[in-house]
């Protein structure tokens, strides 16, 4: 399904109902600098979400257009085959409920994540919900206490038990696949869409600026279904449990009743705050990035507050040292770590024995800070030493060592997992 943040706003109705786990989760203490960027205190009612959606994965293409006699297609040779869902997940939102304001901010499925070497669509693939949560949270450097992971089937059945929404088409939309079962025909212009309609208009592909234009629509469509339901008087559940049943027929989630109580009285007076997080091109390939800074500024706009001091690349010359048992090891990490800001120039690569140890940086006092920037990007220790053994063609003198050891072969397994995964799904349908 591509994607309701809206969802998070109808999971407050579901605990009244017993679909939700009887205890919350332990919530998230703030330290003053994020909640200075958050622009709340201790007293003020806030709720962090993940939500994001599987979609289903066609893992083998259809067969060949059939056409009648009079040359119009009128289907396949073959159904297309696919899992029930999909591995990844398409759009992806962070929502934060504080007070009476919903801010959204679309993260798109192409960001690519060093430090798991992969895009953030796979996470869930590769780390389960739990993780897949973190590592939205580490992108944005801002805790998240709560997960939904939701299936394509939910939107079309959500938004029919609606009565439908209004929606107001940016542009016609026209899209025929047999493979997938979709067909999308809508006029450009203010119209009342049903579940099919608003499924088509939120999965339409052929947008002016791709996957953007296709996280405005469903921006877009959260504030209809949000005006919708204040129509419908959410605050009495009694009055849709059609809704409740539908959305949690097939979700994943780890919210509670107790959320629930707080955010019930909240609907009718909940404004959404949409934007999308900012990205950049590194390399000719389909990969994004995401620069620290750069999301701070975002975050503290979004939040009308003041941004946190971020961490920035350090300018300091590092040796890696692949002592993995994989040779290029070192030279493939090199083409990450460049693709995220740190300067060529600054990284010097070499070969060694095989050291069964963990990965681990090493560190000469003067670097101990700047030696934070990589443990914490791969998750890792680091060890103050004396000193670092120096290449003699190394024309600036490093004051770090990243030492790959055996585990290091990991990082490129996952890597491997995820282009198989990419070639796997490359059916996927709109």
């Amino acid at each position: 399904m591509k994607y309701l943040a809206i969802l998070g706003l109808l999971m407050i109705t579901a605990g009244l109902s017993g679909y939700w786990l009887t205890r919350d989760v332990q919530r998230t203490v703030l330290d003053e600098s994020t909640q200075a960027l958050l622009a709340v205190d201790e007293d003020t009612f806030r709720a962090s979400f993940l939500v994001a959606g599987r979609d289903i994965a066609y893992t083998q293409a259809a067969g060949r257009v059939r056409y009648d006699s009079r040359g119009r297609v009128i289907g396949r040779s073959r159904a297309a085959q696919s899992n029930r869902y999909g591995t990844n997940t398409d759009t992806i939102f962070y929502v934060q409920i504080i007070d009476n304001r919903v801010y959204m901010v679309a993260i798109p499925r192409d960001v690519y994540l060093p430090q798991y070497v992969a895009k953030i669509n796979a996470m869930y693939y590769l780390t389960e919900a739990d993780g897949f949560k973190d590592a939205v949270s580490e992108l944005l450097n801002l805790p998240i206490d709560y997960y939904a992971v939701i299936n394509i089937d939910i939107f079309k059945n959500l938004v029919d038990a609606m009565g439908g929404v209004e929606v107001n088409v940016p542009y016609d939309m026209r899209y025929t696949d047999f493979a997938a079962n979709l067909f999308i025909d809508l006029d450009a212009g203010v119209q009342h869409l049903d579940g099919e309609e608003a499924a088509g208009f939120v999965r339409f592909r052929n947008t002016p600026t791709g996957d953007y234009s296709r996280i405005d629509n469903i921006k877009t469509l959260a504030h209809a279904m949000l005006e919708r339901l204040r129509e419908l008087n959410v605050r009495a559940v009694g009055t849709i449990p059609e809704l409740i049943d539908i959305l949690f027929s097939d979700i994943e989630t780890n919210a509670s009743p107790a959320l629930a109580r707080r955010l019930l009285p909240r609907l009718g007076k909940l404004e959404i705050y949409a934007a999308t997080l900012p990205t950049y091109e590194a390399d000719r390939g389909s990969r994004l990035f995401v620069d620290p800074a750069d999301t701070e500024q975002f975050l503290a706009q979004l939040f009308e507050s003041e941004a946190r001091i971020v961490s920035q690349v350090p300018n300091t010359t590092m040796i890696i040292t692949n002592r993995s048992g994989v040779p290029g090891m070192g030279l493939w990490l090199e083409e990450r770590l460049v693709s995220l800001g740190v300067p060529k120039e600054r990284l010097f690569v070499r070969e060694a024995n095989l050291d069964p140890s963990p990965t681990r940086m090493l560190t000469i006092s003067d670097y101990w800070q700047d030696a934070s920037y990589y443990t914490s990007l791969f998750h890792i220790g680091k060890q103050q030493v004396f000193n670092i053994d120096q290449p003699d063609d190394l024309e600036l003198a490093a004051g770090l060592e990243l030492i790959l050891g055996a585990d290091a072969r990991e990082y490129l397994e996952h890597d491997l997992r995820f282009d198989t995964l990419a070639s796997n799904t490359a059916f996927d349908n709109p």
